[in-house]
């Protein structure tokens, strides 16, 4: 979850694109933009000084940057400003050679959307 920015929520290995994946999951509705797009922020930090500090290389050795991706999972579809900052956020990661993409994924039925 965003809110804990300690943490990497899940590391996953991507084996038809060939990356591997730290997803960020979040599943509340983007009511509150700027706190969680300050909280979106600190957890891209921390999962961007976990692919540098070489945190995805000893799980997966020989791994390089480009080899990474973040992938941020929404349950609730984020709006505009939130699109706009997630655009952002691709842009900075790219610099490193970093994909950030984000996924709208409700989860299955009957779970609360």
């Amino acid at each position: 979850m965003m809110s804990d920015p300690t943490t990497i929520d899940y590391l996953a290995h991507d084996q038809a694109r060939g990356k591997y994946v730290l997803i960020i999951r979040e599943d509340r509705r983007w009511t509150h933009q700027a706190e969680m797009h300050g909280q979106l922020k600190a957890k891209v930090d921390t999962y961007f000084q976990f692919i540098m500090d070489g945190g995805v290389t000893q799980e997966y050795p020989g791994t390089r940057t480009e080899d990474c991706a973040v992938l941020l999972m929404c349950r609730h579809e984020p709006g505009p400003e939130s699109l706009a900052f997630f655009e952002y956020v691709r842009l900075v990661l790219a610099q490193d050679k970093i994909e950030f993409n984000y996924l709208h994924h409700p989860g299955p039925p009957g779970t609360g959307n």
